[in-house]
C-alpha cells in the first residue's frame, strides 16, 4: 500500500488559496465550475451565506444503508481509511468518508480486491461472476485504467450518463476526458477527484531552477502564463545543455542533461500535448481510428529523434518497471535541467537539494490555445455495475464522495506535492491548475490494450525504433479490426 508523506494541517486551506493565486490566461483552459455553481446559498432567515462543500447536491436519508465500494488493494489508502492518526493526507480521507457517511446516513462499506495489472483476469472473473451470479455486491468499483475496456464486450457496467444524480459535466470529474470517452451517448468509466491517483499520474514536466539560473534561462513560468511554452521553447533550453562531466568520451548516467526521460510513455505524451487525438469523433457520433498523417508523423520523428539522436536527452529504454527511479536519481543529483515524469514524483523528490518548478507539457506552438497532458494509465477509473441494486444510490454516494474528494482529500494532495525540505513556489500551484484544466485522455490511447495496441503506435515506434510510416502499414489491418471489433462489441446500437 501506499504512504502519503505527513505535511501540516495549517497548510490544508493554504493550498486551496495558493492554487487560486496568480493571473490564469484563457490559453491555460481551466475546467471551471458552472455559472451559479458556486456552493453559496443564502439562509432566508437570516439573510446571511453558507458554504455549501456538496455544491448543491441533494440530502437524503438513506437510513443506514451500506454502501459497497470495490477498491484496489494498491490504491485503499486513498479511498478508506479506519479512523483519525493526525497524518493529515489519511484524516482527509477519514473526514471526506465521515462527511458523506453522516450527510446521507449511509455506512460505506469498502471491498480491498486485487486489481492490478497483474490482477486483470482474476479481476474481471471476480466482477463477472458476482454479476452472472446476480450478487448485487458491489455499487461503485475502483478500477485499474488499463484493464476496466475488459469488461465492456461483456456488458458489465452501466452507462454513466444514465445514472441518476451523477453530475459529470462539473468540475470534479474532466469535462475534456468524458467528453472524448464518450461514444454513442455512452460512457462506462471515469475518473475524477474521488480519487487522488488522477493527480497522481498526471504527466509533468519538472526543472531544476538552479540550473536554469545559472544557464541565465528565461523563466518557464512566465512562458507558460504568456502562452509561449511551446516544443521550440522547450528545445531551445535542452540544445547543447549536454555535458560529459566524467570526461569519458561517451555520455552516460554520470553526465549532464538537457532533459532526462525514463520511459516511452514520457516521449508519446507529446501527441496529447501537441492536441492530436488519435480516434476522430464523427458527427454520427460514432469513432474512427486516425493514426498516420502529418502531425503523428511529425510527433513521431520528434520523439524518435530525442530518444536516439541527441545527446542532450537521457534515455535508457529500460521499460516502465525499471527505469523511472535512475532519471529520477539522477534529476535529484541535479544532472539534469528537465525531467519529464508524473506528478507523483514531487512528493519522492520532496527533500532534493535544489529547489524544482512544475511545467505543463509544452503546446505544439503559440497558436495552440491550451495546454494539454493526460495521466497514465495506472490512475483509477470507477465504475458501476449493471447489477448495482439501487443506480441512483450509487451515484448519489459516488457525486458525493467525488465533489468532497475535491474539497477535503485533493488540497491536501496539492500540500504534499508542492511542500517540502525546500520551500515550493506559489507559481507550481498555479501550473498545477492549469496543467488538470487541461487533462485529456486519448479514446485509442485508453483503450490501447484492447485494441492490439492501437493507441500506442507512437510509444511502440520509439520502443522497437520503428519508423511510424512503415509501423502502420505493417500493422494496419490489425488495427482497424481490433478498433472496430471493440466498438461494435459495446459501443455500438
Amino acid at each position: 500500500m501506499k504512504s502519503k508523506s505527513i505535511v501540516s494541517l495549517v497548510c490544508l486551506f493554504t493550498a486551496l488559496v495558493v492554487s487560486s493565486c496568480g493571473d490564469q490566461p484563457a490559453a491555460a483552459g481551466k475546467d471551471t465550475a458552472p455559472a451559479g455553481n458556486s456552493g453559496i446559498e443564502t439562509q432566508e432567515e437570516s439573510g446571511t451565506e453558507v458554504y455549501d462543500p456538496y455544491q448543491g447536491l441533494e440530502q437524503v436519508n438513506y437510513n443506514g444503508k451500506e454502501f459497497h465500494f470495490a477498491i484496489r488493494n494498491f490504491n485503499l489508502d486513498e479511498q478508506w481509511s479506519d479512523g483519525q492518526t493526525g497524518e493529515v493526507f489519511n484524516d482527509s480521507v477519514y473526514i471526506r468518508n465521515q462527511m458523506v457517511e453522516e450527510r446521507y446516513n449511509v455506512k460505506i462499506v469498502p471491498i480491498p480486491v486485487d486489481g492490478e495489472w497483474e490482477d486483470r483476469t482474476k479481476i474481471l472473473n471476480l466482477i463477472r461472476g458476482s454479476i452472472f451470479a446476480g450478487d448485487g455486491a458491489f455499487d461503485l468499483i475502483d478500477s485499474y485504467a488499463a484493464i476496466v475496456g475488459d469488461g465492456f464486450a461483456d456488458g458489465l457496467y452501466m452507462n454513466l450518463n444514465d445514472i441518476p444524480n451523477l453530475r459529470l459535466d462539473s468540475p470534479w470529474w474532466s469535462e475534456l476526458i468524458r467528453k472524448e470517452l464518450t461514444v454513442n451517448g455512452r460512457l462506462f468509466a471515469i475518473t475524477g477527484d474521488i480519487s487522488t491517483s488522477m493527480w497522481e499520474q498526471m504527466q509533468v514536466i519538472y526543472f531544476n531552477k538552479e540550473l536554469l539560473a545559472e544557464n541565465d534561462f528565461e523563466s518557464p513560468y512566465d512562458l507558460v502564463k504568456s502562452g509561449k511554452w511551446t516544443y521550440d521553447a522547450y528545445y531551445s533550453m535542452i540544445k547543447d545543455f549536454g555535458l560529459d562531466v566524467n570526461g569519458d568520451g561517451k555520455m552516460n548516467k554520470y553526465d549532464r542533461y538537457g532533459a532526462l526521460y525514463y520511459d516511452t510513455l514520457t516521449f508519446d505524451n507529446l501527441h496529447n500535448s501537441f492536441g492530436l487525438s488519435y480516434t476522430k469523433h464523427n458527427s454520427d457520433g460514432t469513432l474512427s481510428l486516425d493514426l498516420l498523417n502529418d502531425k503523428t508523423v511529425k510527433i513521431s520523428e520528434l520523439c524518435l529523434g530525442l530518444a536516439f539522436k541527441n545527446n542532450d536527452v537521457f534515455f535508457q529504454n529500460l521499460g516502465v518497471a525499471d527505469s523511472r527511479g535512475p532519471a529520477r536519481d539522477m534529476f535529484m543529483q541535479g544532472q539534469g535541467l528537465f525531467f519529464l515524469s508524473i506528478l507523483d514524483d514531487a512528493s519522492i523528490m520532496r527533500n532534493m537539494d535544489s529547489d524544482f518548478g512544475i511545467l505543463p507539457y509544452p503546446k505544439e506552438n503559440e497558436q495552440q490555445e491550451r495546454y494539454f497532458t493526460t495521466s497514465r494509465d495506472a490512475r483509477s477509473m470507477v465504475t458501476i455495475p449493471v447489477d448495482a441494486p439501487d443506480p441512483a444510490f450509487s451515484g448519489m454516494i459516488t457525486e458525493a464522495l467525488c465533489v468532497i474528494g475535491s474539497e477535503k482529500v485533493v488540497p491536501v494532495y496539492y500540500d504534499t506535492v508542492l511542500k517540502g525540505k525546500t520551500t515550493r513556489d506559489e507559481e507550481s500551484a498555479e501550473m498545477l491548475d492549469i496543467i488538470r484544466g487541461g487533462l485529456v485522455l486519448d479514446f485509442a490511447g485508453e483503450y490501447g490494450v484492447q485494441t492490439e495496441r492501437a493507441g500506442f503506435i507512437i510509444r511502440d515506434c520509439v520502443a522497437f525504433q520503428k519508423d511510424i510510416a512503415s509501423y502502420y502499414q505493417k500493422n494496419e489491418s490489425l488495427f482497424t479490426n481490433s478498433f472496430e471489433k471493440f466498438l461494435d462489441s459495446y459501443y455500438k446500437d
